[in-house]
């Protein structure tokens, strides 16, 4: 279904003359923009763009099948959107009141003509088209490229910024925009904060490196989890078994993947590991989320969620165990929901490797 017949298809449903788009990520399918700026109005019989001279001209460029209207200081959009109202005769509009501050609500009642219903719309993005896996495809391609790259590439007395800069300018290299989102790069002690974003801290020789990281790539984000052995001599690491417990975690919860299954039956699959060998504590956040325009998106492989797969959805699979003043371990993939399972988006070994070397290393 093309986002056009989705959205009206929303109309009927909730009995709406039309819906007014303000969220950069539902106006992105439209305008094949990813700014705040600017409105989507569509009603039952046409579908029009509102954006300012910044954006005209872009836009007049590509847009066919919506009518591109430009606001200034003599045409505000909310004068452009209510003669829209007025030639239409539209009553109920629906607004995305979930992205919209209660003022940016307020303020929208009072300079919209028209009765407003709240209405979401982030659930119109969850299963993908072929076009957009494909571009997704192609994020998580960047982001296995730079993994197996940023590997090689760490060596100690590196700091993790050092290392961050490495994997950014990587990713860029092969084509994205910029990261997905604030990359993390935990190592040693600090491999036990889940979201911690590289610091100054010096990487050593025997520690745990865990890498979270993302590439956008022509709007849409990929998000890669892997924790590499920073070079050091074959011996045994007291984090050893905790890597396998969780790469086992792992597994559990992608061979949960497929059509029909509740995404709290995948959490389940993976902390039910992680807590069958004493670390349920441990692992204190959702198995993994939906992905797309976002990094973030539902639904979530969480205890609570009971939204059920579909082929088409995409999402991370990523538990982890963190185990203060020692360190800690996750491991992520994105992964496509398909007709009969699933596939994982990344190639990247998920055994124990160890960072500085040309070719695998298992222990």
């Amino acid at each position: 279904m093309s986002p056009l017949s989705a959205i009206r298809s929303l109309l009927a449903s909730q009995q709406l003359d039309a819906v007014l788009i303000s969220s950069r990520q539902n106006k992105f399918c439209h305008t094949g923009l990813l700014s705040s700026s600017g409105y989507v109005l569509i009603t039952a019989r046409s579908q029009h763009i509102i954006v300012d001279f910044r954006y005209y001209a872009e836009l007049a460029a590509k847009t066919t099948h919506y009518q591109l209207h430009c606001s200034d200081a003599a045409h505000s959009p909310w004068q452009i959107i209510n003669q829209i109202v007025a030639a239409e005769g539209l009553q109920r509009i629906g607004f995305e009141g979930n992205h919209l501050s209660y003022d940016e609500s307020q303020r929208l009642a009072s300079q919209l003509a028209g009765s407003l219903q709240s209405t979401n719309l982030d659930g119109l993005r969850r299963i993908k088209t072929p076009q957009e896996i494909a571009t997704i495809r192609q994020a998580c391609r960047i982001a296995d490229n730079a993994c197996e790259h940023i590997r090689q590439f760490i060596q100690p007395g590196m700091t993790e910024q050092q290392v961050a800069a490495e994997l950014e300018w990587f990713m860029r290299q092969q084509g994205a925009e910029k990261p997905s989102f604030d990359t993390i790069i935990a190592s040693g002690v600090r491999g036990a904060m889940p979201h911690g974003k590289a610091s100054d801290k010096v990487i050593n020789a025997g520690e745990l490196v865990t890498l979270d990281f993302g590439a956008q790539y022509q709007g849409y984000c990929s998000d890669m989890t892997r924790t590499f052995l920073v070079a050091a001599a074959a011996t045994p690491h007291p984090l050893y078994d905790i890597y396998q417990i969780v790469l086992q975690a792992q597994l559990a919860a992608i061979a949960a993947i497929r059509p029909g299954v509740p995404c709290q039956v995948v959490d389940a699959a993976a902390r039910e590991v992680i807590k069958a060998h004493g670390y349920g504590e441990q692992f204190g956040h959702n198995t993994g989320h939906a992905i797309g325009i976002d990094v973030h998106e539902n639904p979530r492989f969480s205890p609570s969620d009971t939204t059920l797969l579909q082929p088409g959805m995409l999402l991370t699979v990523e538990p982890g165990i963190y185990l203060p003043n020692l360190g800690g371990v996750r491991i992520e993939d994105v992964v496509l929901v398909t007709e009969s399972g699933c596939e994982v988006l990344y190639q990247m070994p998920k055994t124990w490797l160890t960072t500085g070397e040309d070719l695998p290393r298992e222990h």
